[in-house]
């Protein structure tokens, strides 16, 4: 202990003495820990430097980290740990991963199958690894296991093993449980241990159990100090698990796409042509809501996303929203809150088109602070396909308007709001059960909350702004405000799907998907306020008919009296 706070102390002085350092001229400075010894390197601040002290004495393989609640690492040691690993093996083809460790006295590497590296979250029994563990060592060595983030998956149990000096050639089985989609590095640490150990004997390891960590302290040299004489403490392997992909996500798909075209057919059985023809003739509100959309909605999610400490893939996925067109939920809203359908369709139209060349430039602008843009793949054929889900059904509608008009008012009344309805109720609930993994996900980071909310509900707003300020009809600004802040949150999933390795993909998924369900919410308030209105409009209506027919009534039967005694009176001077 004397040591540790001897260092400190040096460390502390040393400090001050040399306050003016820069990142690129701080050389680095060597700390005796409690039974470790690592190069710190570019410390900002004094105070994290001691609570890394404190961790050292008491953990167990001083690993374990926790993820903030927008899924950031803050620990520099194990980001470069994390990194170390994935240099070692990205360029490793051949279907076995090895991993090694070297050092004056031990010479260790861990072996095993790539694709066991890749769990599914289908099942919620635990997984077993097979590893073998190879080399040799010239001292005794105490070998710990754990993985670095215990919320995405634990090994049943951590364990500790003792090795005695000689050669190594051993096969290790992990039991792996799975909590929930993510990356996960499983770790290992060389620890020199005392001669005379049981080899070969697997022991648990309970942090909360005081014997379980004297038992382990016990074996190691000078009770838990790190062996490792080049400054690398750790080898591990990369695991990931990803998200179960099954019938029910295809049913989904196919259900919505039907839903898509039948809306958008009994919407074009609503849609005037001259009027449409009109905003193409003096595209004012069409220009204004692809200013919104392409130049707002981008740099709304570049802020929020590089503002807020969230992790790139949640950085990126926000970004791909809001660089996406326009989704066909806006046509629904739109109609539900009485605004300018024909304007509506008419901007989901040209941002649908515009999107094929505004998407990859908006990507490549702001996509470069996040991963790299070369990585980025545009799906133009899905984004065909979603086009042709709004025009091909669309003129049909028009067409059938146009042959027959009085069919088209009747698929209207009939057919339009329980579609639109249906819709709403399929997305939200069915769309939550199919993709659960993904948001799952917002219990471990609550954070991606208020920036799901943030995208969309400053697009509202903001566009109504702009709208308002270039003097729009109500109807127009509640039309530019609806279609700026609905995206199309399909096709950011699918960019992020094909940018991204999984399951970075998957994760990156979850804001688009949280988007879609906490954008409606502001257009449900209003919705309710308009029926309140409407109804009691209504009601209103109908009191004022009934007064009318009632005063017609008193009307005529006043009228009736005077003429009947008129007659009485004309009958007796007449007799």
């Amino acid at each position: 202990m004397y040591t540790s706070v001897r260092t400190c102390v040096c460390v502390f002085i040393e400090w001050l003495i040399r306050p003016k350092f820069t990142q690129t001229n701080l050389t680095c400075t060597q700390v005796v820990f409690i039974g470790t010894t690592t190069t710190i390197r570019r410390m900002h601040f004094l105070g994290f430097l001691f609570l890394h002290l404190l961790n050292q004495v008491s953990a167990f393989s001083n690993i374990t980290v926790k993820e903030s609640i927008g899924g950031l690492i803050t620990d520099p040691w194990v980001l470069d740990d994390r990194k170390r690993i994935d240099a070692e093996t990205v360029d490793q083809v051949t279907p076995i991963i090895i991993v090694t460790t070297t050092a004056a006295t031990y010479d260790l590497s861990l072996a095993c199958l790539k694709g066991n590296l890749t769990f599914s979250q289908n099942s919620i029994t635990p997984h077993l690894l097979v590893c073998n563990f190879t080399g040799h060592t010239d001292i005794p060595l105490s070998i710990s296991f754990d993985t670095d983030i215990s919320e995405v998956a634990t090994l049943l149990p951590p364990f500790w093993m003792y090795l005695s000096p000689g050669s190594v050639d051993m096969t290790l089985n992990f039991t792996i449980c799975l909590h929930r989609m993510g990356s996960v590095y499983l770790k290992v640490w060389m620890r020199e241990a005392k001669p005379g150990g049981r080899e070969g004997v697997l022991f648990s390891f309970d942090p909360s159990n005081d014997t379980s960590v004297k038992q382990y302290t016990s074996w190691l040299v000078n009770g838990s100090r790190v062996y490792e004489a080049g400054g690398g403490a750790a080898m591990g392997l990369h695991l990931k698990i990803l998200r179960s992909r099954g019938i029910m996500e295809t049913i989904f798909r196919a259900i919505v796409a039907v839903m898509v075209c039948a809306l958008t057919l009994v919407m074009g059985c609503e849609l005037d042509v001259m009027l449409i023809w009109k905003h193409f003739k003096k595209p004012v509100a069409p220009i204004i809501g692809f200013i919104c959309q392409y130049g707002l909605m981008p740099l709304i999610a570049f802020g929020v996303a590089m503002v807020v400490p969230i992790k790139s893939e949640f950085g990126f996925g926000l970004l791909t929203t809001g660089c996406c067109p326009g989704g066909g939920g806006s046509n629904i809203w739109t109609l539900l809150l009485h605004g300018d359908l024909n304007l509506s369709m008419t901007m989901t139209f040209i941002s649908s088109i515009t999107a094929l060349g505004m998407m990859p430039l908006m990507l490549f602008i702001y996509g470069r602070f996040f991963l790299d843009t070369r990585a980025i793949h545009i799906p133009y054929t899905q984004i065909a396909g979603q086009l042709c889900y709004v025009v091909v059904p669309v003129v049909l509608g028009m067409l059938i308007k146009w042959r027959f008009p009085n069919s088209a008012k009747r698929m209207v009344r009939l057919f339009l709001r329980p579609l639109a309805f249906s819709f709403i109720f399929i997305i939200i609930g069915f769309g939550i059960y199919v993709n659960l993994p993904i948001y799952a996900l917002l219990g471990a980071y609550p954070l991606l909350f208020p920036i799901a909310a943030a995208l969309p509900w400053m697009g509202f707003l903001l566009a109504a702004l702009l709208a308002f300020l270039c003097r729009r009809s109500r109807a127009e600004i509640l039309t530019i405000s609806i279609e700026t802040g609905i995206q199309n949150n399909g096709i950011a999933i699918l960019v992020l799907l094909y940018s991204m390795p999984q399951p970075e993909g998957d994760i990156g998924a979850a804001i688009p998907l949280v988007v879609g369900f906490i954008t409606p919410f502001p257009l449900m308030l209003a919705y309710a306020v308009v029926a309140i209105r409407e109804g009691k409009c209504s009601q209103c209506c109908r009191k004022k008919k009934i007064t009318e027919l009632v005063g017609t009534d008193d009307e005529e039967q006043q009228k009736g009296l005077k003429s009947s005694s008129k007659d009485q009176n004309f009958e007796t001077i007449i007799p």
